[in-house]
Parts: structure tokens; sequence; C-alpha cells
């Protein structure tokens, strides 16, 4: 078989596909989309051009140059995935860290009318992504709310039945969103990272059989569906993260906010 042209498009499976932004599937060399350097206006000018809402708000962010390349596409893909499946008038972001995530159903969920963004910390760069979404997407304005609380007091803090969000919770802070969602009977979608071998409850030979990481994902989805939610697995293009999959639970009937 000849060698790919390096100006040639790779070949992508659907599951590798970009959803939001099509046009990085044409990309040559797609490692520039898991890169730490921060969105630049140089970079959203030739990748982000059009008058869409969603290149207009990626422009924005690229002018306040406070996120990384990978961080913002693995949010956007994150949120193309799983927008229309747990979307409820509430929703929060859990250890939101600079709450993209959550922004992104204030932006383009008219019928989400309300945002909580909860953190032990709230970074600098978070009021920054705020004001750059609200001169996009004016309209987030009265949705938006930041939080400051440990996980662990999250619970009293949220509504029944809102959706329940995070990307990338560390490790068995994962298994706490899943907690919240559980007691709160919410929609859960949730892109885990960080699987340390301490705290995974899977049987040895889960473990053995899959690797540790999956292990950590199905002894979760076996507690999602034991609470009475039917579990998605669901992945972003690992081109961006190997840390990929998403695991999306729903119960029959969620109460609103």
């Amino acid at each position: 078989m000849p060698d790919r042209d390096a100006n040639e498009p790779a070949k992508l499976s659907p599951r590798n596909r970009f959803r939001f932004f099509p046009q990085l599937n044409d990309l040559a060399d797609q490692r520039w989309l898991r890169s730490n350097a921060k969105l630049s206006e140089k970079a959203a000018a030739v990748h982000f051009n059009s008058d869409s809402l969603q290149d207009a708000l990626m422009q924005a962010i690229a002018d306040q140059r406070v996120l990384s390349i990978k961080e913002v596409i693995e949010t956007f893909e994150f949120f193309a995935r799983v927008r229309k499946t747990i979307k409820a008038e509430c929703v929060a972001d859990l250890c939101c860290g600079h709450g993209l995530l959550g922004l992104l159903f204030a932006v383009f969920e008219r019928k989400v009318n309300r945002v909580i963004l909860l953190d032990k910390f709230e970074p600098e760069n978070r009021a920054k992504l705020i004001a750059a979404a609200s001169a996009v997407a004016p309209w987030i304005v009265d949705k938006v709310e930041s939080q400051q609380a440990k996980i662990e007091t999250a619970e009293a803090l949220l509504p029944q039945g809102c959706s329940i969000i995070s990307a990338h919770a560390c490790g068995v802070l994962s298994d706490r969103c899943i907690d919240i969602a559980i007691a709160k009977e919410s929609q859960l979608a949730i892109l885990p990272c960080c699987y340390p071998k301490s705290a995974c409850d899977a049987p040895l030979a889960i473990r053995t059989a899959f690797g540790l990481e999956a292990a950590y994902d199905i002894d979760r989805t076996y507690r999602l569906e034991s609470a009475g939610y039917l579990v998605r697995w669901m992945e972003i293009p690992e081109v961006i993260t190997p840390m990929n999959r998403i695991l999306v639970a729903r119960l029959g009937s969620s109460p609103r906010c």
C-alpha cells in the first residue's frame, strides 16, 4: 500500500470525527488539536473564521488567550455529543475549573435557563471566559452563576433534577459526580480522567481482563444502572486525548429544576 501524502487529510472513523467543527476533519496533521498552547487569534482566524455563533465564540476565547487549544476543542466535542441527551432547565458543571462546558450549555441551549459553575476555587480565567462568552451571547448573563464549594458539599447547593456534567473530574471526583447525580435524580455526563489504582472497586478479574480505566467505568456503569439509569458510552476524538470516554446516564423520567 502506498504511503499517504503528508498533505492529505487522514480518513477518520465516525467516532473520531469532529462534530462541532467539521472543518477539523480535513486537517492533514491533527496533532495541533492536542496542543497545550493557548488558542490564539491567529489560529482562530485560520480555523474558525465563519460568521457562525461557534466560530464567533472561538474568536472571543482566542482574543482573551485564556485556554489551551486542547481544552477548548475537547470541551466543544464533549458538549456536541451530550447536549441533547442530558440537557435540563438547570445544568450544574461540577469541578468546572474555567467553566467552558457549562457556558456552552448557556450559549447554545436556549431552554437551559440556569447554569451553575461549581468548583472549590474560581480561577482568574473563568471571569474572562464568562465575559468573552457574554459579549458573543448576551442572553447568558442572567443564566450563569459561579459557586465556590468542595464537591463534598455540592449536593446541598444544587436543585433536584438538575443535569450534572463534568469534564476531566480527576480520579474519584468523577465518582462523587455520580453520587450527586444519583442523589439528585439527575441526568449525568462525565468525561473521567486519572484512574488511581488504590480507589478502583471493580473486581480484580475485570481489572486484569479489561485494564484499569475500563474497569473503573464498567464499575461506574453497574452502579448507575443499579440506581435505575440507562448508561451509554461515547467518545470524543482520541487525537485530542487518550482519556476520551464519556459516560452518559439518563433516568427514564427525570424531574425538572
